[in-house]
């Protein structure tokens, strides 16, 4: 096998791990918890604080309900009792009472917006324990699937870095070192193959003398254009 041909399969390689280490990157960046994950866990925290919240008002205006129920309940057998019998006394007591069944009625009316309130909250934390739950699922699902193709690819990782090795074994190191330089000045592409007669790097033409020169593969040639190593098939 040619030089060239060693320096064509050496990149094709070294291409092929840049794009297996990238996709681990992403993988490592994507396991975990995910965004998406950690608002819907968020809104349905949220909303259970805003149903504790609501429960707890309407729960302290049913008390106080129930205790001005009581205290005009107490009020009006005092007042119909006949133990009072001073005018003031009972005027005094139909003012309260009158009173107290005034403010009864606002706390009721709160009570029911309240109530109305509490309704809506448990809707809220309903909506959003289902959207958590399907997150969580489609996370999991996910979490899994990349799992796998991380296993699969820090297999082809080592196998790629082995055949590496083996390629850079059979190639001269003045050669792997010119590579090396091409590869990072050209965007990871130090060879170009030359297909019926076109530089795949440059998209030109070489000249034929230069393309015969590189099928010989006595030597490295370069691209008159692009500067590349020609590689003829």
């Amino acid at each position: 096998m040619s030089q060239t041909q060693h320096l064509y399969e050496l990149q094709q390689v070294d291409l092929e791990l840049d794009s297996v280490s990238r996709r681990l990157k992403e993988i490592a960046a994507t396991l975990g918890v995910s965004a998406e994950l950690k608002r819907a866990r968020n809104m349905v925290r949220e909303a259970e604080a805003h149903v504790t919240q609501c429960r707890t008002a309407m729960q302290d205006l049913d008390l106080e309900v129930n205790g001005l129920s009581q205290k005009i309940e107490t009020n009006e057998k005092r007042l119909y009792s006949g133990r009072v019998t001073n005018p003031k006394e009972l005027a005094s007591l139909e003012e309260e009472l009158a009173s107290l069944k005034r403010w009864r009625g606002k706390r009721e009316e709160d009570l029911l917006e309240a109530m109305v309130a509490t309704e809506e909250a448990e809707a809220s934390l309903a909506d959003a324990q289902a959207i958590l739950t399907q997150v969580s699922d489609s996370w999991r699902a996910e979490q899994g699937d990349l799992a796998d193709e991380q296993t699969d690819l820090q297999a082809r990782l080592e196998e790629l870095r082995r055949r590496r090795e083996a390629l850079v074994t059979a190639i001269g190191s003045e050669e792997v070192t010119i590579y090396e330089r091409l590869r990072r000045q050209k965007g990871g592409r130090a060879v170009a193959g030359v297909k019926d007669g076109i530089c795949e790097g440059c998209r030109m033409n070489p000249p034929s003398s230069q393309v015969q020169h590189a099928r010989s593969a006595s030597e490295l040639v370069f691209c008159n254009n692009c500067g590349r190593i020609l590689h003829v098939f």
